[in-house]
């Protein structure tokens, strides 16, 4: 049975993705604007750091144009997300991010000049304060595991309906893991056969963030708790990131469970 993701739209139709989205847009705007959007020009400063009053700034890269713009449809009509601008490749994913600067990339894992996650890979590589989530019409452990290895934020499978692709959007922003904890247990076997990174090298403040990264918290959710400044919290974790040898908040979780530090299992 053919994945309605992966499905052909029919001759003169919308592709199924797009009309299931258009329809969740629909239940809360009877009337959207639609049509496919290219680059956008910044509205202000072309940054990746959010600052206050300003909208989330998301990017879509996806080769099937319908399901692109299904998506694009979708977060415009939010008001605090933003579209600067849509890909359809992995070279034009690397540029959009280089002159757009969007704070959520939502990534296709299948394009015509490559992977998704190469091109995750690339894109935190150059610009580490990127989201990415990762988008998918399959699944398996192979999947998710490299995602996670590239640093991606998130997966996503491409039949969520609108709705949870846009609190995908807000919760990756926020920095919170978009994959279930009894998910990313059955997936570390796949990731022991990744470097081990220096846990031994963790202060006992950094193993209390990471413990609280593990239970799902956001920067200002630790920052409250631990009665920490937000600055100091992302400096905490820019050095579990290096010491775990991690490229995300959520490959970090993972190294760290894969080495025993913590448990997922105790998480709550």
């Amino acid at each position: 049975m053919q994945n309605v993701a992966e499905a052909e739209p029919p001759e003169g139709g919308m592709h199924p993705v797009t009309e299931m989205l258009l329809d969740d847009v629909e239940r809360v705007n009877p009337t959207p604007e639609r049509g496919i959007i290219g680059f956008m020009e910044p509205s202000g400063e072309a940054s990746p750091q959010k600052v206050a009053g300003e909208r989330i700034r998301v990017g879509i890269v996806d080769d099937h144009a319908m399901v692109a713009e299904g998506l694009g449809v979708l977060l415009r009509e939010q008001r605090d997300l933003e579209i600067v601008g849509i890909a359809a490749t992995v070279a034009e994913a690397i540029e959009l991010v280089e002159r757009r600067r969007p704070h959520v990339l939502l990534l296709d894992y299948r394009l015509p000049d490559g992977d998704g996650a190469t091109a995750a890979t690339e894109i935190l590589r150059r610009w580490p304060s990127t989201k990415v989530v990762m988008l998918s019409a399959a699944g398996g452990d192979e999947l998710l595991a490299r995602s996670i290895e590239a640093g991606c934020s998130g997966f996503l499978p491409k039949d969520r309906n609108g709705h949870e692709v846009v609190s995908a959007v807000r919760a990756a922003y926020r920095g919170e893991s978009l994959i279930p904890t009894s998910v990313l247990v059955g997936l570390l076997d796949r990731l022991r056969r990744a470097p081990q990174g220096k846990a031994g090298d963790l202060t006992q403040r950094e193993f209390e963030v990471l413990r609280l990264l593990a239970k799902g918290m956001s920067t200002a959710g630790i920052s409250s708790l631990l009665f920490l400044s937000e600055h100091t919290v992302r400096n905490h974790v820019r050095n579990i990131l290096a010491k775990l040898g991690a490229h995300s908040k959520l490959e970090a979780v993972a190294v760290a469970a894969r080495d025993g530090i913590i448990s997922l299992e105790d998480r709550t």
